[in-house]
This record gives C-alpha cells, sequence and structure tokens, in this order.
C-alpha cells in the first residue's frame, strides 16, 4: 500500500517548519541585543513582533503561502515566543495587518515592519552584524525621551 501526503500535510510542514524559523530569528535577535525576550519592556516586545512580522512577510513571499496561512503564523509568533494571549495574538495581527497594507494608519509600525523584512533576510544570510544594527537602530529610536 502506498502512502500519500496530501496538501493539507504539506502546507503544515511549511508552516511548522516556517514558525520554527521566526523563533529562531526572534531568539536570534534576543541575543544580539543582549536581552532575554522574557526580560524586554512591552515596547520593545512590540517592536520586535512588528520587526517578526516583517520576516512573516518575507516567509510568505518566498514560500508562496495564502493569506489565511500568513495570519495564522502571525498569531503563532505573536503566542509562542511572545507569549501573548490568543486574543491578543489575534488583535495585534490584525492591527499589524492593517498597518502593513496601509502605511497612513501608523508609519512608524509600518517602518519598522518593512525594516523587517530585510531583517528576516540578514538573519537568513547569517548577517548577525547587519541584523544587530537594523533592530537596534529602531529599538533606539521608539525609546521614550527621558
Amino acid at each position: 500500500m502506498t502512502d500519500f501526503i496530501n496538501a493539507d500535510d504539506i502546507n503544515d510542514v511549511i508552516l511548522a517548519a516556517a514558525a520554527t524559523e521566526l523563533e529562531q530569528m526572534v531568539s536570534r535577535i534576543c541575543e544580539l541585543i543582549g536581552t532575554p525576550l522574557e526580560q524586554t519592556t512591552e515596547l520593545e516586545r512590540q517592536v520586535i513582533a512588528a520587526f517578526g512580522f516583517g520576516a512573516v512577510y518575507g516567509i510568505t513571499h518566498r514560500d508562496q503561502l495564502g493569506e489565511s496561512q500568513a495570519h495564522a503564523l502571525s498569531i503563532r509568533m505573536l503566542i509562542k515566543p511572545f507569549n501573548y494571549s490568543e486574543q491578543q495574538a489575534v488583535d495585534f495581527a490584525d492591527d499589524l495587518i492593517r498597518v502593513a497594507s496601509d502605511r497612513e494608519a501608523h508609519p512608524v509600525m509600518n517602518t519598522i515592519i518593512h525594516r523587517g523584512i530585510d531583517g528576516h533576510r540578514q538573519f537568513n544570510q547569517e548577517d548577525d552584524e547587519g541584523l544587530a544594527r537594523n533592530i537596534q537602530e529602531i529599538l533606539t529610536a521608539v525609546q521614550p525621551e527621558k
């Protein structure tokens, strides 16, 4: 008897690999900034999550995923590793999608998402210096003035 792999199984494998890739990228970013994710401020977590959403876009484009798959991947990333609740993750993912498609909705967040697309490329090319500079510039720019 021959086993057949159906499209849903292939999709599951692709999404699982993409989720792992996102977790590895977030972990690498935290190593590069010298702060474990659980020790970041809420602002830093949101910035890194938006940056990670740029990576979701890069993965979606690379792997030719559909909108529903990109949405699921975004929610998955926000739940693990960021530990947002399911409802927070859904709401945040919806905001990120809206902002990514409408620069005027939130120009700063839109820029962070687009920098995350570059960050995903830097991560895949193992350009730690470029990735570190990329995320650090953003984190510095969004810090409230003291």
